[in-house]
Parts: structure tokens; C-alpha cells; sequence
């Protein structure tokens, strides 16, 4: 979608505008606090005088407008819509709100005015929404209002599905000294979407890092494709996603007019494209600028802190573990360094606290860092520095310690973050210190900071990892396999392999077979009425002989008749009875918002009783198969525990994702595919137990 004209607009309009619209004031004092250069037009049907200046009745009136803020009401929306178009605007924001987000009827006559819209050649932003602000080119068309003074060097980008939220989270970045590219208000997203705008600050030169507030996702297939084209751009995004309960999910479906879907769901599409998943809002600004102050590291390598606090080290030490930041101890060569740097009363090891010592010798910063900058398993500094807030806190003890920081990155080349103990405002002095040493980027507090460097260190490690393949539209499918039968044949004609099974109608079949398979048998009841063959006694394991089995077929048959007298049965399945291996649940189940979603886990009533399952969006290629498999807690038992037989990983793999494949093949009426169990013993991979379930 073009977005250009939208949100870098030259020449503006606001429609209703008058004394007594609070949102077209709020939008023109947006514009004067960012000295908007463009000419400002005011459209007010009456024609009266707005906000200090003269208006025109129609859009018809106007020269070359670029794009406007539209704030009439819900009746007038339409009219203002055609109006638009007649005086030649194609883009805008429209804050009128009592469309999608009131329910049905809402959402009908919302669905009306923008397919109008649309007929008309105009693509606008919203309903419900209180606009953008773009601080790359000093525009804005919102009613959020701009903090001043504008900061400088912006590189992350906002997007928000709530209006509101998004003016905290703008208040707060500004209060950080965290400058933003765009702030972009949703509303209910009738034609511009959230991936639209995401894809927009992808291509976007100044964006270096994508900040999103969302609710729902209301294109999902839009929304991977923006996460791709940011993943191979290197731009990362950093998400707080709520509806991670059912009572959050529930308010956020009202709010946006959207379903939310499963929330383990969502997390696996952000593991698959790399994308940064964050809890708060604080958080959320924290990760996003110093992703976009610092781009990727070698994640191969280590953190290591520098602090002249012994207090911040050890805080440092325990939140970093959490969230997995390596704190590799030094090497024989960097000790020899540090032991020549410190007090007597200093010791060196990771985290360094290079003690109080640095307030008389601030050398002792530069000296560190350029220390740990040869150490081979240190890829990353944080130190820790406090940012004089004002010319009165400042003293000759921080220009010092700054001075030689500053020295100790430049000199050494290394990468690295400035933190401060704890989340303070960076003021305008601040700012100003950083830019005059040329400081690497700021953040704090600890325990922000700590989440932001381990969301640093996952985001490089995975970037530059295989993405999903692209996902197709819908799929018709002539398909359809009622009983396990004939979920394992189509399995087995796509390439899945399966235990072989013979069907008998009789007792007098069922001794035959017996005799002509080898070794001990299963039989499970065959019927297109029953599911979940154990619950009504159609399942017995381990029979051998005839006799056995011939007994156990007349079991069975008595067993469901009196559990199901109803049911349809077509015969019982005979199969060989395997021993040893591990058995695993391949599934796949239909996600309401994403689709057909692959899960990987232990077989049996394991994967009830672990809850130790790997979830992928389908279609996943082996390779991704094969990091389901990685990511499994239960991964040992794959990988010979306890000198058990090793799996071929590469085989079961392959045939994880052959599984995935045929469930997309059986199109948009599967509603869940289960494999349970898929029995590994070496090489030999085999479905044992399948079912397809339908949507009604």
C-alpha cells in the first residue's frame, strides 16, 4: 500500500475544524509544536473563523492538498469522504470513532463509507484513530500532543492500535531521550493496516527499529510479510502483544473489533520471524532503541559489565541469568590487564566492579573496556554511569568518568551501552553530554536494561535464520478421511510412513491375520462415530496367537457396543504391536486468527502432563522441523539419554514436516490433524494412531 503522501504530507487539511472540535485544535497545535513548514487549511462547512483563522465550506475550495485529519461526526463522515475527493485529497486520518469497535452495526456501516473510500481512490487511516506524527519531516496530523522540544537523531518507529497508549508510550520515549521516526495511531484499521505501516517503516531510511503496541491481528498473512521484509532488512521488531489471558483477550477483542487468538500461538509466529516480545511499556521503548542504537552483535560471544557499584554487579549477575546473558569469565591475558588497573582492594572477574577507585582515576573506565575489548569472549559492555541530569548535578567527577568512557569505545572499538541504576528522565542536558563525548547509547534502569541486552543477544542470534516458507491463501481439498484407516492411508500416500494394518470384519479374520503377521498385535476398533478409541474399551495392545486375538476381537465388539450401541463400526484394525523408541504427538490444529499450526511434543498423556510442546505456523521446512524437535525439553530422550538408541533426527524431521504438508493438503475444512503416537526408534519413523477432525 502507497503510504508516501499519508505520512509525509507537504500541505494539510483539517475538516471540521472549529473552536468547539477539540480534536482539530489539538491537531493544530501538534502541527505548530513541530514548526510544520506546509500551508494548514481549515475546511468547516459553515464557513466560520477556526482557531484563529479563516476556513473554507468545502475541500472543493482548496489548491494541491496532500492529506488531511478528518474530525466530523459519525453522520458526516460519508459527506466529508466525497467532499475530499472533490477537491482532489487521496489520504487522511479519521479520528470520528461509533464504527467497528460499537459491534455489528458499527461495523457494517464502517464496512460501507470506506469501500466508498476506496471507489473514490482515498486510503485513510482509521476510523478511531488520533493520527501520526512524523518527526523525520516536522508533520503531523494527530491529537496526540508533541513533546517538545523535538529530539534529535530519531530511529525507532511506533505503531499502536490504541490511541491512548500511544501517547504514554510517546511522553515516555521522550522522557528517556529515545527519539522516534513516526508514532502511528491505528484506530480500527479499515483500510490502512498495522502491517502496512510496519512495511512503511521497514522501506522508512531513518527507522532503524520498529516499536508496535497491539491488540489483535486482524491480516496475518499482511502482518508475516511486513515481519519478513523487517527480518532481511535487519530491522527488528519489538512487540507488547496483550490477550495473553482469556479475560484480557476478551476486553481487546471488544476494544478492536478483532479476534486475538491463541496467545502461544502468536509467540511461535515471533519465533519464527525473529521478532522481540516484550511484557511492558517501559520495556517495550527500552528494547526498541537499543536494538536500533546498536543493530546486531556477535551473539557468540559474551556480556561483560563494567560498574563501580559492587551492588549494581550483583543485580546485574542474577537478572542477567534469567534471561540467559552469558557473563563468560575473563581470560589469563585480560586478568593480567585488570590486576594492573585495580585498587588492591579490587578483584577481577565478570561482572567488574572496578570499585569507587574510578571517582579519583576515572582512566580506570577506558583501561577496562579497552581490556575487555581483547578478550575473545566478550562481544558486548554495558557500563554502568550515571547521566548528569543538569549543569547543578554535573561535576568534575562526570566529565571525567564520561571523558574516559568515551575514550575506552572509541579507542578499542568495542560495542556496548551505557546504564543507568535506575529508569530516571534523561533531560535536554543529558542529551547534550552524550552527543559532546560521543557516548554509545543510554538505557536503564538494571533491570529494563538487563531484559533489553538479552532481547539484543536472541534477536542477533537468530537473525539471518531460515524464515517460514510463504504461506498460501485458502485450499480446496476432495479429500476427506473419516476413520484412522483412512487418515493413515492418505498419510501414507503423501510420503508419511505408517504401520502397516490389516482390517477384519470377523473373529475367524482376525485369528487369520494373526497368523500371518509376526509377533505380538494391536487391535483398535474401526468406526467413523468414535474418536477416542481407549475411552470405550476399543483398544488392546500386546496379543499374540490366534486364540488371543480372536478373543480380543469379540472384546472389543462387546466393548463398544455397550459404550456406543449407535456407533457405525466397519471392522477392527490389526497391527503389529512396537516396542521400545520414543513416542512423540505431531499435531496440527486450527488457530482462529493464524490458521493451521504444527505441534510438536512426547506422545501418550505426556504431552498433557509436561505441557512440553513446540508450536510452528504451517507450512515448516525440516530444518525448522528439526528446531521444534531442538526447543522440546524432552529433547534428550531423542539424542541416545542414558545410552538409549539415538534418533535420526533428520529423518523424523523430515517427516514432521511431510506431516505439516499434508495437513495444508487436506485444505481449509481440516479443523485438526493428530498423530499420536509417531513412534522414533533409530531410522525407523512410523505413524502409529491417526485422526482428522472437520469443521462443521
Amino acid at each position: 500500500m502507497e503510504l508516501e503522501k499519508l505520512f509525509r504530507p507537504r500541505s494539510v487539511a483539517i475538516i471540521g475544524a472549529s473552536d468547539k472540535n477539540p480534536w482539530s485544535a489539538l491537531v493544530a497545535k501538534s502541527l505548530k509544536a513541530l514548526d510544520f513548514k506546509g500551508p494548514v487549511h481549515l475546511v468547516n462547512r459553515r464557513g466560520t473563523d477556526a482557531l484563529g483563522q479563516k476556513t473554507v465550506q468545502s475541500c472543493a475550495e482548496l489548491g494541491e492538498v496532500d492529506a488531511a485529519f478528518i474530525a466530523v461526526p459519525a453522520v458526516a463522515l460519508l459527506d466529508a469522504i466525497e467532499d475530499m475527493a472533490a477537491g482532489g485529497i487521496r489520504y487522511g486520518a479519521v479520528v470520528t470513532s461509533g464504527f467497528a469497535e460499537t459491534g455489528e452495526e458499527g461495523a457494517a456501516e464502517q464496512a460501507r463509507i470506506f469501500a466508498r473510500a476506496s471507489e473514490l481512490g482515498i486510503t485513510l487511516l482509521g476510523p478511531n484513530s488520533l493520527g501520526f506524527s512524523n518527526f523525520t519531516d516536522s508533520v503531523s496530523l494527530s491529537a496526540i500532543p508533541i513533546k517538545v522540544p523535538a529530539l534529535g537523531n530519531p530511529r525507532v518507529g511506533l505503531v499502536s492500535q490504541s490511541g491512548a497508549t500511544a501517547a504514554m508510550i510517546s511522553a515516555f520515549a521522550h522522557q528517556q531521550g529515545v527519539s522516534l521516526t513516526y508514532s502511528v495511531a491505528m484506530g480500527n484499521e479499515a483500510m490502512v493496516d498495522m502491517a502496512d505501516v510496519i512495511q512503511f517503516l521497514v522501506e522508512d531510511e531513518a527507522t532503524r527499529a520498529i516499536a508496535v503496541f497491539a491488540e489483535s491481528i486482524r491480516d496475518p498473512l499482511r502482518f508475516e510479510s511486513a515481519a519478513r521484509a523487517a527480518a532481511r532488512a535487519g530491522k527488528p521488531i519489538v512487540i507488547l502483544k496483550i490477550g495473553t489471558g482469556e479475560l484480557t483477550a476478551t476486553v481487546a477483542q471488544a476494544h478492536t473489533g478483532a479476534l486475538v487468538g491463541d496467545d502461544r500461538v502468536f509467540q511461535a509466529v515471533c519465533d519464527a520471524f525473529n521478532i522481540v516480545r516484550v511484557s511492558s511499556l517501559e520495556d517495550l521503548v527500552v528494547t526498541a532503541d537499543l536494538l536500533a542504537a546498536t543493530g546486531p552483535i556477535d551473539a557468540s560471544k559474551g556480556f561483560a559489565l563494567v560498574s563501580p557499584s559492587g551492588g549494581a554487579c550483583e543485580i546485574f549477575a542474577d537478572r542477567g541469568e534469567e534471561v540467559g546473558i552469558s557473563f563468560p569469565q575473563f581470560t589469563p591475558a585480560t586478568l593480567e590487564v585488570l590486576s594492573g588497573l585495580l585498587p588492591d582492594f579490587g578483584t577481577a572477574h565478570n561482572p567488574l566492579d572496578v570499585t569507587g577507585a574510578v571517582m579519583r582515576n576515572p582512566e580506570i573506565y577506558s583501561g577496562a573496556i579497552k581490556a575487555l575489548s581483547q578478550d575473545p569472549a566478550i562481544g558486548f559492555i554495558g557500563v554502568i554511569a550515571e547521566i548528569p541530569s543538569s549543569p547543578e548535578t554535573a561535576s568534575p567527577m562526570s566529565e571525567g568518568y564520561m571523558r574516559e568512557v568515551s575514550l575506552g569505545f572509541s579507542t578499542s572499538g568495542a560495542r556496548g551501552c551505557l546504564i543507568q541504576q535506575v529508569l530516571k528522565p534523561v533531560t535536554a542536558y543529558g542529551l547534550e553530554l552524550l552527543g559532546v563525548h560521543a557516548l554509545p547509547a543510554l538505557t536503564g534502569g538494571i533491570d529494563h536494561a538487563v531484559r533489553a541486552i538479552g532481547h539484543l543477544y536472541q534477536w542477533s542470534r537468530k537473525q539471518g535464520e531460515e524464515l517460514p516458507p510463504v504461506r498460501s491463501g485458502s485450499v480446496a481439498s476432495s479429500v476427506k478421511p473419516a476413520t484412522e484407516r483412512d487418515t493413515l492411508a492418505f498419510l501414507d500416500s503423501t510420503g508419511v510412513p505408517v504401520i502397516p494394518q490389516q482390517i477384519v470384519a470377523s473373529r475367524a479374520e482376525a485369528e487369520e491375520a494373526a497368523r500371518k503377521l509376526d509377533g505380538p498385535l494391536v487391535l483398535k476398533i474401526l468406526s467413523p462415530d468414535i474418536q477416542h478409541k481407549t475411552e470405550v474399551g476399543g483398544v488392546l495392545l500386546n496379543l499374540e496367537g490366534p486364540d488371543a486375538v480372536g478373543e480380543g476381537f469379540d472384546s472389543i465388539i462387546r466393548n463398544v457396543q455397550a459404550a456406543k450401541p449407535a456407533a457405525r463400526i466397519e471392522g477392527v484394525i490389526v497391527s503389529p504391536m512396537r516396542k521400545g523408541g520414543v513416542e512423540l504427538l505431531v499435531g496440527v490444529a486450527r488457530d482462529p486468527v493464524w490458521g493451521l499450526v504444527l505441534a510438536v511434543g512426547l506422545g501418550g498423556v505426556w504431552v498433557e502432563l509436561l505441557g512440553d510442546t513446540q508450536l510452528r505456523l504451517l507450512p515448516v521446512s525440516a530444518a525448522q522441523a528439526k528446531d521444534m524437535l531442538s526447543g522440546l525439553k524432552a529433547n534428550k530422550l531423542l539424542t541416545g539419554y542414558r545410552g538409549a538408541k539415538p534418533a535420526d533426527l533428520d529423518e523424523l524431521s523430515r517427516v514432521i514436516a511431510q506431516i505439516g504438508d499434508a495437513a495444508l493438503a487436506l485444505g481449509d475444512d481440516l479443523d485438526a490433524l493428530e498423530i499420536n503416537p509417531l513412534r522414533v526408534d533409530g531410522a525407523n519413523v512410523e505413524a502409529l494412531d491417526a485422526l482428522a477432525i472437520w469443521r462443521a
